[in-house]
């Protein structure tokens, strides 16, 4: 095993650690790297007890052009935490699929003005690549 493998293989261990900082740091560190294995281990972290590391790994997501992270970033459009929401906006704008344009106008109302305005940036940067 190469160490570039070595290192994704403990960045992806360490997402399941119990320190949530520790786990933010893993998805911070996997999108530096960018290798394409990261990308299921960081979808699953989408789903952590903990915002700050959904929010990484949102964030994370925006490293890779893998329409596999599509789904799981609209899904997270509806999280409780505001920064989990801007931060899947945000990769969503970035990632273009045009699939992500429905509810993006849903999240264009959303209670944080934040989120609603990264959420209208996310659209016209979508339309303008399909256009």
């Amino acid at each position: 095993m190469s160490e570039e493998m070595k290192r994704i293989d403990f960045l992806v261990e360490e997402l399941e650690t119990e320190d949530w900082e520790r786990r933010v740091d893993a998805a911070e560190l996997l999108a530096e790297v960018s290798d394409p294995h990261a990308v299921k281990p960081l979808i699953k972290a989408l789903q952590d007890e903990d915002y700050h590391v959904r929010e990484a790994a949102a964030l994370a997501l925006a490293a890779f052009e893998d329409s596999a992270a599509i789904d799981p970033l609209i899904k997270c459009l509806d999280d409780e935490s505001s920064g989990v929401r801007y931060a899947a906006a945000l990769t969503l704008s970035i990632l273009g699929d045009e699939s992500a344009l429905g509810p993006l106008e849903k999240a264009s109302e959303d209670e944080s003005p934040v989120v609603q305005k990264v959420a209208r940036l996310a659209i016209t940067e979508i339309n303008k690549r399909i256009s």
